[in-house]
């Protein structure tokens, strides 16, 4: 990456990670990148309950921004972003489909399923390693997650 060596990238998710769990959050993502002569950490977290808060995000960025200046881990100019996952989140595991339960969501699957590759439905139950998914009030299926390409939860208004 030329700013983050592999072990300092190890370190970086490790530090992450205990910084987000002692404010009783989850992480959700973590990326470097190089923007021009800085490097730019971005920090998405989560919770178990309820929405992140701008509170949830200012805690995690000042005591990270902290810890990563008291270690100096990253010996380069920096920029650090910590954010939610959005509205429209990314559903990862059978875990987010069985939390998210009752909320739509757009699915793409690998190889075509009931006809489609991508489509839109209700997130029901989760059964062994499948969801099952409503596509309207009478017609529901379940979906293998291995068979799974991108999930999305859809914002609804």
């Amino acid at each position: 990456m030329g700013f983050l060596n592999e072990p300092n990238l190890v370190q970086l998710r490790e530090i992450t990670e205990a910084v987000v769990k002692d404010n009783f959050l989850e992480l959700f993502e973590l990326k470097s990148r190089p923007q021009g002569s800085i490097l730019v950490v971005t920090v998405a977290i989560d919770k178990k309950s309820g929405p992140v808060t701008v509170e949830d995000c200012a805690l995690v960025s000042r005591d990270l921004e902290k810890r990563l200046d008291e270690l100096n881990l990253i010996e380069t100019a920096y920029l650090l972003e910590v954010s939610s996952p959005g509205l429209d989140r990314p559903l990862r595991n059978l875990e987010d489909c069985q939390r998210f339960k009752g909320r739509m969501a757009h699915f793409v699957l690998r190889e075509p399923l009931v006809g489609q590759a991508a489509f839109q439905g209700r997130l029901g139950e989760v059964v062994g390693d499948e969801v099952e998914v409503w596509l309207d009030k009478t017609r529901n299926f379940r979906v293998p997650f291995t068979e799974v390409k991108t999930a999305r939860l859809v914002v609804e208004i």
